[in-house]
């Protein structure tokens, strides 16, 4: 309920005022598990060729990837992933990506007019053209650029500079002091910028017991509200294991492998928690055949 809450901030806070959009994002390619929500709540499968809704939080497990494009802009949602890309005009030249944990890969072509803005619990960035990656868990977020610059803010730091090509910087409330720049090539100055607060929350701040890494699952399934590799456990439920699960007995084997009642599974299609081949109980019924 907690994530549900903070991601409908999060769209009210970044959501434009606009209400009609050009052709938004298009999924180019995608490797389940991988599910989008608008209403923070109902979660549905991404498809290929489908176009994203603006706002859409975008929820990888941890085999998902979803390749977005937009005319020669691409992000790359990868595994383990909480994101969202919003349109912030309605002729499709500007946007605002929220990450709030996982990773993604930019590739977009700053050009009169256009502008892409990342947000994350931690930092802030402006694209100035460019290729570049960044990655969120629970301690910080880092940035990498590739090609072009980007320029990077900490807002509870009140500090900004540019990442140029084949640099990085990493914030995390955790560590003192101001921003650096790792990398070749000579460093920007970091400047002076407002203190604010975070536009996207952390993923402590929406629900403790999520995990960032997204390792287990994805974010719908932590909620109860997803059911992203519920989807690709269906050869689960095919191993029969529901009164395996349902009885008690599968999942004590005395009986569960004692193959008498093994055969059992025949109706073990109950298995209403299409997530419980991960009690393996599957396995025991699977015997009895």
């Amino acid at each position: 309920m907690r994530l549900s809450i903070a991601l409908a901030t999060i769209v009210v806070a970044l959501s434009p005022a606009v209400s009609a959009f050009a052709e938004g994002w298009i999924v180019s390619k995608v490797r389940q598990p991988a599910n989008y929500t608008t209403d923070s709540k109902t979660w549905q499968r991404v498809v290929d060729g489908m176009e994203i809704p603006t706002g859409a939080w975008i929820s990888t497990g941890p085999r998902g990837r979803v390749l977005l494009a937009h005319e020669d802009d691409m992000v790359t949602v990868q595994p383990g992933t909480m994101t969202a890309i919003f349109a912030k005009d309605s002729a499709g030249k500007k946007f605002e990506i929220a990450q709030q944990f996982g990773e993604i890969v930019v590739d977009f072509e700053k050009r009169a007019g256009r502008n892409l803005k990342i947000q994350t619990p931690f930092l802030a960035a402006v694209v100035k053209g460019t290729r570049f990656s960044v990655q969120v868990d629970r301690k910080g977020a880092t940035l990498g650029v590739s090609r072009g610059v980007v320029g990077v803010t900490d807002p509870q730091r009140g500090q900004s500079v540019d990442v140029h090509a084949g640099q990085s910087v990493a914030v995390s409330p955790g560590t003192p002091g101001s921003l650096s720049v790792l990398g070749p090539g000579p460093k920007a100055p970091v400047v002076s910028a407002p203190v604010t607060a975070p536009a996207v929350p952390s993923i402590d701040a929406t629900n403790p017991n999520n995990r960032a890494d997204g390792a287990g699952d994805t974010p719908g399934n932590r909620n109860g509200i997803g059911n992203g590799n519920g989807i690709g456990n269906g050869n689960g439920n095919g191993n029969g294991n529901g009164n395996g699960n349902g009885n008690g007995n599968g999942n004590g084997n005395g009986n569960g492998n004692g193959n008498g009642n093994g055969n059992g599974n025949g109706n073990g299609n109950g298995n209403g928690n299409g997530n419980g081949n991960g009690n393996g109980n599957g396995n025991g019924n699977g015997n009895g055949r």
